[in-house]
């Protein structure tokens, strides 16, 4: 059978492409499609992050014939597929504006709305940024958000959700992230954004490249789930 590999961030660039065909016998797993890619091509999966159709993936699950499986290394910052209507969940090229989730979330059945805006830091470990680069896995981070956004609702009861995450080079200061929550109650509002914020760091399929003072390098990521 064959499946469609696709990957990311560091991987890409060790790979020398972001995707390839790879035949497998029937029934192979992740792990052992894993194994065949090391062997062939010479470049370590270990600690990387599986999906299979979009879909975090455990090491042991099996494959089918068409499947797109995605090598995810740790994400920096890892349910339900309902899509609630009135959610904003995008992955962006373009400038990330704060006036964009308040005109979103700011409604009259929403007496609350807490916001949370990451942007570039400079210096960062004592270091002079001078940009990063944003890479994302797209349909899934967008899957990514809006499943976070249900099971924030699941949890807080009444929301909307508002979540765009940033693609691209960054130059300090910029907006890489932002999360709102419109709620009736102010402390739910405050507690679901919180809630995104770590769900997010953890499992959204982002990665940064940085530029500083001492050269280019891959942020160190978190794996929010099992690892190769």
């Amino acid at each position: 059978m064959d499946v469609q590999v696709i990957f990311f961030a560091r991987l890409k660039r060790e790979m020398g492409t972001g995707q390839l065909t790879l035949a497998l016998p029937e029934q192979a797993t992740v792990r052992q499609a894993a194994e065949q890619l090391e062997d062939a091509h010479h470049v370590s999966l270990k600690g990387c992050m599986a999906a299979v159709n979009e879909v975090y993936a455990e090491p042991n699950q099996q494959l089918k014939d068409g499947d797109e499986l995605a090598f995810l290394p740790p994400v920096a910052g890892g349910s339900s597929d309902t899509i609630d209507p009135v959610d904003i969940c995008q992955i962006r090229a373009e400038k990330l504006l704060l006036n964009d989730a308040e005109t979103h979330l700011v409604q009259p059945q929403y007496g609350a709305q807490a916001y949370f805006v990451g942007t570039v830091r400079s210096p960062n470990q004592g270091k002079t940024v001078h940009f990063i680069e944003y890479e994302g896995y797209v349909p899934m981070a967008e899957k990514v958000m809006r499943q976070a956004a249900e099971r924030a609702r699941q949890k807080h009861g009444r929301l909307s959700v508002f979540i765009q995450h940033r693609v691209g080079r960054l130059l300090p200061g910029e907006a890489s992230l932002i999360i709102g929550v419109g709620s009736p109650h102010r402390r739910v509002a405050l507690e679901a954004c919180d809630d995104l914020i770590e769900q997010l760091k953890v499992e959204l399929p982002i990665w940064k490249h940085e530029s500083d003072e001492s050269g280019e390098h891959w942020v160190e990521g978190t794996a929010g789930y099992e690892t190769l």
